[in-house]
């Protein structure tokens, strides 16, 4: 199965989804208690404050400012086992501190006695009360916070511990989910990949697990079932198709024979003979385009297929086609590795050459020279320098009936097709090129494309 890294795979998004999740659960929490202790720090903080403001309030109504300014002494020589320190800030009507331990009103309004929690010059955040006394007299009363903020920082340190804790198991847990499933993918594109590789009898490992991959395995199984009733359908229909139209033809030619060895009429002889042809003709149609439709029904199916030794098939046509080169005037030059080999049907692969050299040698004129090539990979290379194939015409050459020059030569366009049948079902590519004079067909296989 390739590797489409951490983001593009899907089960890498799913492990992270789940962390990312986990994460952001975490952070919601925190942030959901940090709020209820905030809240909590504030009401018993207010609650401090406006017992004590209380109080001081009392004593200036009882015992008047010399009596509330003895007090907030009092208060501040006491120092608190907590830690915590208390603010007060006694002004007259004109602004002036008359008492306290703040140089300065806080932005507190008095008239409303406004309570919240304001920052003290040094930094440190305090919670104040600020209320009016008498006509010449203003009161702040305020706490600081640190119980809350040492609450909130063991809070964050413990949420944080807990967070790396659940990501890491989040992590894990995900990471154990993704490669099961990744497992149970895999053995379907495994599977997949087998049967485009030929392995028509390739299935999907089913584990009676009955979930959503469970499904697809099953529905996998069940269509490349039908794919090989398909398959052997097709193949039972040409043969069969194959046999009912050649039949007849052949004894047709067979009666024509006969006729022709009883007449004594040359005219009459004439025409048998190219009835004859015409039945032969009809018969190679009909066999090629059985082969070709055969041929791509079985495109990737390597069952049947064997080790072949590609350089002796090539060495016994380049001995056939050194004969009939000379006869035509035409030089033809054989040029194959020793030793080429591939899985395939030799009976295909020669008649792919085969086709290849004579349409080679159909195009070649006279004194012209035609080159085959065998080299490992596996190459098969044809070159002729005729006229050459215009860039046009270089992909429409493949098609069935397709004759860039009908008057050169006899047949029935089908041969190019055959043999890109047979290319493909042996995995392999073909091509044609410019040869300069000339056209070059190159027949490739994949570690050579």
């Amino acid at each position: 199965m390739p590797d489409f890294g951490l983001f593009r795979s899907v089960f890498g998004r799913v492990t992270l989804s789940a962390l990312l999740v986990s994460l952001v659960s975490t952070l919601i929490l925190f942030a959901i208690v940090d709020q209820i202790v905030r809240a909590d720090a504030r009401a018993m903080l207010g609650r401090e404050v406006d017992t004590d403001l209380a109080g001081l309030a009392d004593i200036y109504v009882s015992g008047g400012p010399a009596e509330l300014t003895a007090r907030i002494a009092d208060r501040l020589s006491v120092e608190r086992i907590d830690g915590e320190r208390a603010f007060y800030l006694v002004t007259d009507g004109r602004g002036r501190r008359l008492a306290g331990n703040l140089t300065r009103w806080p932005d507190l309004s008095a008239d409303v006695s406004e309570a919240r929690f304001v920052t003290l010059p040094d930094g440190e955040p305090v919670f104040a009360r600020a209320t009016i006394l008498g006509p010449d007299s203003r009161l702040v009363v305020g706490r600081s916070d640190r119980r809350g903020e040492s609450l909130r920082r063991r809070l964050a340190t413990a949420f944080a511990s807990a967070g790396a804790l659940v990501a890491l198991v989040s992590l894990f847990a995900g990471h154990l989910a993704a490669r099961r499933l990744r497992s149970r993918v895999e053995a379907v594109n495994a599977t997949f990949a087998a049967v485009r590789d030929g392995r028509i009898e390739a299935r999907v490992p089913e584990h009676g697990e009955r979930d959503e991959l469970g499904t697809l395995a099953g529905h996998s199984n069940a269509a490349l079932d039908q794919i090989g009733r398909l398959i052997e359908a097709q193949r039972a229909v040409s043969d069969q198709t194959a046999h009912e139209i050649r039949t007849p033809l052949m004894h047709l030619d067979t009666r024509i024979l006969r006729a022709l060895e009883c007449t004594a009429d040359p005219a009459l002889a004439a025409m048998l003979g190219q009835s004859r042809e015409e039945i032969r003709g009809v018969v190679r149609l009909l066999d090629s385009l059985l082969d070709i439709a055969g041929t791509e029904a079985m495109r990737g199916d390597m069952r049947g297929l064997e080790e072949i030794d590609l350089s002796d098939l090539a060495d016994a046509l380049a001995d056939l086609y050194t004969a009939s080169a000379e006869d035509m005037g035409i030089g033809f030059r054989a040029m194959i590795a020793p030793g080429v080999t591939m899985r395939g049907d030799p009976m295909q692969m020669s008649r792919l050459m085969s086709n290849l050299l004579d349409n080679a040698f159909r195009h070649a004129p006279p004194g012209g020279t035609v080159v085959f090539t065998i080299a490992p990979g596996p190459q098969i290379m044809v070159e002729d320098n005729g006229k050459g194939i215009a860039p046009e015409d270089r992909e429409r050459i493949f098609e069935r009936y397709t004759r860039i020059n009908p008057q050169q030569g006899v047949g029935h366009g089908l041969g190019l097709a055959l043999a890109k049948a047979i290319a493909e079902r042996h995995a392999l590519h073909i091509e044609v090129s410019d040869a300069a004079p000339g056209a070059r067909f190159r027949v490739l296989g994949e570690e050579t494309t």
